[in-house]
Protein backbone atom coordinates (compact mmCIF):
# COMPACT_ATOMS: atom_id res chain seq x y z
CA UNK A 1 0.00 0.00 0.00
CA UNK A 2 2.62 2.25 0.79
CA UNK A 3 4.33 2.22 -2.60
CA UNK A 4 1.04 2.61 -4.28
CA UNK A 5 0.49 5.56 -2.67
CA UNK A 6 3.85 7.33 -3.09
CA UNK A 7 3.49 6.42 -7.02
CA UNK A 8 0.48 8.30 -7.21
CA UNK A 9 1.03 10.75 -4.64
CA UNK A 10 3.91 11.52 -7.06
CA UNK A 11 1.96 11.67 -10.12
CA UNK A 12 -0.48 13.94 -9.15
CA UNK A 13 -0.70 17.49 -10.01
CA UNK A 14 -0.44 18.35 -6.56
CA UNK A 15 0.14 22.38 -7.23
CA UNK A 16 -2.31 23.46 -9.79
CA UNK A 17 -5.09 21.23 -7.88
CA UNK A 18 -3.90 22.46 -4.50
CA UNK A 19 -4.40 26.06 -6.34
CA UNK A 20 -7.69 25.67 -7.44
CA UNK A 21 -8.84 24.36 -4.28
CA UNK A 22 -7.89 27.41 -2.79
CA UNK A 23 -9.47 28.96 -5.09
CA UNK A 24 -12.90 27.20 -4.45
CA UNK A 25 -12.35 27.62 -0.54
CA UNK A 26 -12.02 31.39 -1.38
CA UNK A 27 -15.32 31.73 -2.27
CA UNK A 28 -17.88 33.53 -0.30
CA UNK A 29 -20.67 31.60 1.09
CA UNK A 30 -24.51 33.06 1.65
CA UNK A 31 -24.81 33.92 5.51
CA UNK A 32 -27.57 31.55 5.99
CA UNK A 33 -25.79 28.19 5.22
CA UNK A 34 -22.01 29.35 6.97
CA UNK A 35 -22.87 27.83 10.56
CA UNK A 36 -24.14 24.50 9.02
CA UNK A 37 -21.32 24.08 6.82
CA UNK A 38 -18.58 25.21 9.39
CA UNK A 39 -20.45 22.31 12.00
CA UNK A 40 -19.94 20.01 9.62
CA UNK A 41 -17.15 20.61 8.95
CA UNK A 42 -16.23 20.73 13.25
CA UNK A 43 -17.80 17.36 13.45
CA UNK A 44 -16.43 15.22 10.58
CA UNK A 45 -12.94 16.70 11.84
CA UNK A 46 -13.01 17.47 15.28
CA UNK A 47 -12.66 21.44 15.35
CA UNK A 48 -14.06 23.10 18.81
CA UNK A 49 -16.50 25.70 17.70
CA UNK A 50 -16.41 26.61 21.70
CA UNK A 51 -12.72 28.25 20.98
CA UNK A 52 -13.23 30.28 18.32
CA UNK A 53 -13.47 34.14 18.52
CA UNK A 54 -16.57 35.40 16.90
CA UNK A 55 -19.82 33.91 15.31
CA UNK A 56 -19.62 31.46 12.85
CA UNK A 57 -21.56 33.16 10.06
CA UNK A 58 -18.94 36.00 10.61
CA UNK A 59 -16.50 34.02 8.26
CA UNK A 60 -17.08 34.65 4.97
CA UNK A 61 -15.29 31.44 3.50
CA UNK A 62 -14.25 28.02 3.98
CA UNK A 63 -10.11 29.70 4.25
CA UNK A 64 -11.47 32.54 6.58
CA UNK A 65 -13.02 29.50 9.01
CA UNK A 66 -9.42 27.59 8.56
CA UNK A 67 -7.26 30.35 9.46
CA UNK A 68 -10.03 31.19 12.51
CA UNK A 69 -8.37 33.16 15.51
CA UNK A 70 -9.57 31.44 19.26
CA UNK A 71 -11.02 33.70 22.01
CA UNK A 72 -8.80 35.40 24.86
CA UNK A 73 -7.76 32.96 27.05
CA UNK A 74 -7.97 30.02 25.04
CA UNK A 75 -4.56 29.42 24.94
CA UNK A 76 -2.94 30.49 28.23
CA UNK A 77 1.21 30.55 27.30
CA UNK A 78 3.17 28.71 30.02
CA UNK A 79 5.78 30.95 31.80
CA UNK A 80 8.74 28.12 30.43
CA UNK A 81 11.52 28.57 27.98
CA UNK A 82 9.91 26.44 25.18
CA UNK A 83 6.00 26.32 24.05
CA UNK A 84 4.64 24.19 21.74
CA UNK A 85 4.02 26.75 18.90
CA UNK A 86 0.74 25.17 17.12
CA UNK A 87 -1.89 22.45 18.07
CA UNK A 88 -1.27 19.05 16.76
CA UNK A 89 0.45 15.81 16.83
CA UNK A 90 3.80 14.83 17.03
CA UNK A 91 5.78 13.60 14.25
CA UNK A 92 8.98 13.43 15.84
CA UNK A 93 10.65 15.64 18.75
CA UNK A 94 14.11 15.14 19.99
CA UNK A 95 18.08 15.88 19.47
CA UNK A 96 19.25 17.31 16.28
CA UNK A 97 22.38 14.49 15.45
CA UNK A 98 24.47 14.91 12.65
CA UNK A 99 23.18 17.58 10.69
CA UNK A 100 19.85 15.27 10.27
CA UNK A 101 16.45 15.05 11.74
CA UNK A 102 13.94 12.19 11.91
CA UNK A 103 11.10 12.25 9.53
CA UNK A 104 10.00 8.77 10.86
CA UNK A 105 12.07 5.92 12.71
CA UNK A 106 14.22 4.85 10.11
CA UNK A 107 13.99 7.48 7.80
CA UNK A 108 15.36 11.12 8.10
CA UNK A 109 16.58 14.24 5.74
CA UNK A 110 19.17 16.50 5.88
CA UNK A 111 18.80 20.07 8.13
CA UNK A 112 20.40 22.05 5.28
CA UNK A 113 17.74 20.75 2.82
CA UNK A 114 15.22 22.02 5.18
CA UNK A 115 16.39 25.00 5.93
CA UNK A 116 18.20 26.09 2.59
CA UNK A 117 20.81 27.39 4.79
CA UNK A 118 24.34 25.66 5.56
CA UNK A 119 25.24 28.12 7.66
CA UNK A 120 21.81 27.66 9.89
CA UNK A 121 21.91 24.12 9.29
CA UNK A 122 25.44 24.08 11.03
CA UNK A 123 24.37 26.51 14.09
CA UNK A 124 21.29 24.61 14.84
CA UNK A 125 23.31 21.02 14.66
CA UNK A 126 22.97 19.04 17.87
CA UNK A 127 20.34 21.30 19.19
CA UNK A 128 16.39 19.81 20.12
CA UNK A 129 13.53 20.04 17.31
CA UNK A 130 9.78 19.27 17.37
CA UNK A 131 8.08 18.10 13.85
CA UNK A 132 4.20 18.79 14.69
CA UNK A 133 1.47 18.14 12.00
CA UNK A 134 -1.58 20.06 12.17
CA UNK A 135 -4.84 17.63 11.14
CA UNK A 136 -7.56 19.90 9.33
CA UNK A 137 -9.88 20.45 12.28
CA UNK A 138 -7.18 21.81 14.40
CA UNK A 139 -6.59 25.69 14.98
CA UNK A 140 -4.67 26.45 11.96
CA UNK A 141 -2.44 29.58 13.41
CA UNK A 142 1.07 29.08 14.04
CA UNK A 143 3.04 31.14 17.34
CA UNK A 144 6.87 31.62 18.23
CA UNK A 145 7.91 28.78 20.80
CA UNK A 146 10.33 30.94 22.39
CA UNK A 147 10.78 34.28 22.71
CA UNK A 148 13.67 35.38 19.81
CA UNK A 149 14.63 37.47 17.53
CA UNK A 150 13.19 37.07 13.79
CA UNK A 151 15.93 37.85 11.80
CA UNK A 152 14.00 37.29 8.13
CA UNK A 153 12.08 34.87 6.67
CA UNK A 154 13.05 32.99 3.50
CA UNK A 155 10.21 31.00 1.11
CA UNK A 156 11.49 28.52 -0.46
CA UNK A 157 10.00 26.74 -3.59
CA UNK A 158 8.93 22.93 -3.86
CA UNK A 159 5.95 20.83 -4.13
CA UNK A 160 2.80 20.14 -2.22
CA UNK A 161 2.83 16.69 -1.08
CA UNK A 162 0.11 15.78 1.83
CA UNK A 163 1.34 15.64 5.07
CA UNK A 164 -1.07 13.49 7.01
CA UNK A 165 0.90 10.14 8.71
CA UNK A 166 0.32 7.87 5.92
CA UNK A 167 2.08 10.11 3.45
CA UNK A 168 5.46 10.99 5.84
CA UNK A 169 5.52 6.92 6.20
CA UNK A 170 5.33 6.23 2.57
CA UNK A 171 7.10 9.65 0.74
CA UNK A 172 11.17 9.82 0.89
CA UNK A 173 12.35 13.63 2.52
CA UNK A 174 8.95 14.54 2.08
CA UNK A 175 9.59 17.88 4.15
CA UNK A 176 12.21 18.79 2.40
CA UNK A 177 10.49 18.78 -0.68
CA UNK A 178 7.49 20.42 -0.35
CA UNK A 179 7.23 24.40 -0.27
CA UNK A 180 7.87 25.90 2.84
CA UNK A 181 9.00 29.31 4.35
CA UNK A 182 11.66 29.16 7.17
CA UNK A 183 11.77 31.53 10.45
CA UNK A 184 15.22 32.54 11.31
CA UNK A 185 15.96 33.21 14.83
CA UNK A 186 18.05 34.23 17.49
CA UNK A 187 17.28 33.37 20.78
CA UNK A 188 18.18 36.55 23.42
CA UNK A 189 21.26 34.49 24.83
CA UNK A 190 22.49 34.24 21.00
CA UNK A 191 21.71 31.09 20.67
CA UNK A 192 20.23 30.42 16.98
CA UNK A 193 16.49 29.09 15.85
CA UNK A 194 14.55 28.26 13.47
CA UNK A 195 10.69 27.81 12.87
CA UNK A 196 9.89 25.99 9.26
CA UNK A 197 6.37 26.19 7.96
CA UNK A 198 5.67 23.41 5.21
CA UNK A 199 3.22 23.39 2.86
CA UNK A 200 0.82 20.82 1.80
CA UNK A 201 -1.01 19.51 -0.39
CA UNK A 202 -4.74 21.71 -0.30
CA UNK A 203 -2.25 24.02 1.83
CA UNK A 204 -0.60 26.22 -0.92
CA UNK A 205 -1.46 29.41 0.85
CA UNK A 206 0.73 29.78 3.83
CA UNK A 207 0.68 33.78 5.04
CA UNK A 208 3.73 35.08 7.65
CA UNK A 209 2.24 37.53 9.90
CA UNK A 210 5.36 38.35 11.53
CA UNK A 211 8.58 38.39 9.23
CA UNK A 212 11.14 40.34 11.15
CA UNK A 213 11.81 41.64 14.98
CA UNK A 214 11.25 40.87 18.16
CA UNK A 215 8.24 37.95 19.20
CA UNK A 216 7.62 36.65 22.55
CA UNK A 217 6.98 33.20 22.80
CA UNK A 218 3.15 32.58 21.78
CA UNK A 219 3.22 35.48 19.52
CA UNK A 220 1.75 34.85 16.20
CA UNK A 221 4.00 34.45 13.13
CA UNK A 222 2.04 32.73 10.56
CA UNK A 223 -1.55 30.78 9.31
CA UNK A 224 -2.04 27.74 7.72
CA UNK A 225 -5.16 27.26 5.02
CA UNK A 226 -5.73 23.52 6.01
CA UNK A 227 -3.76 21.24 7.73
CA UNK A 228 -0.08 21.28 7.63
CA UNK A 229 3.32 20.83 9.34
CA UNK A 230 5.71 23.26 12.14
CA UNK A 231 9.43 22.08 11.95
CA UNK A 232 10.54 24.05 15.03
CA UNK A 233 14.13 24.22 16.32
CA UNK A 234 16.80 25.18 18.87
CA UNK A 235 20.15 25.13 18.00
CA UNK A 236 22.95 23.56 21.57
CA UNK A 237 22.73 25.44 24.37
CA UNK A 238 19.59 26.85 24.11
CA UNK A 239 16.53 24.30 26.11
CA UNK A 240 15.52 21.34 24.60
CA UNK A 241 12.08 20.25 23.58
CA UNK A 242 10.10 17.54 25.74
CA UNK A 243 11.26 14.22 24.25
CA UNK A 244 7.50 13.07 23.36
CA UNK A 245 6.41 10.05 20.84
CA UNK A 246 4.59 10.04 17.86
CA UNK A 247 1.38 10.89 17.30
CA UNK A 248 1.06 12.60 21.55
CA UNK A 249 -1.34 15.36 20.90
CA UNK A 250 0.17 19.19 22.12
CA UNK A 251 -1.51 22.21 21.97
CA UNK A 252 -0.56 25.79 21.70
CA UNK A 253 1.49 27.23 24.57
CA UNK A 254 1.27 24.79 26.48
CA UNK A 255 5.01 24.17 28.29
CA UNK A 256 7.22 22.32 25.72
CA UNK A 257 10.34 22.46 27.66
CA UNK A 258 12.12 19.07 28.65
CA UNK A 259 11.35 18.26 32.16
CA UNK A 260 8.50 20.77 32.41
Amino acid sequence: MGTLRRVLLTALPKVPLSRACGWLASLPLPRAVRPRCYGWFARRYGASLAEIDGELASFRSLQQFFRRSLRRGARPIAAVPLVWPCDGRIVTCGPVRDGRIAQVKGNDYALADLLGDTGLAAALDGGSQATIYLAPGDYHRVHAPFTVAIERVTPLRGTLFPVNPPAVRSIDRLFVRNSRHVFHCRLPSGVAAAIVMVGAYNVGGTLVTRASGEARAGDEVGQFGFGSTVVAIVGPGGPAFAELPPEQVVRMGAAATAGA
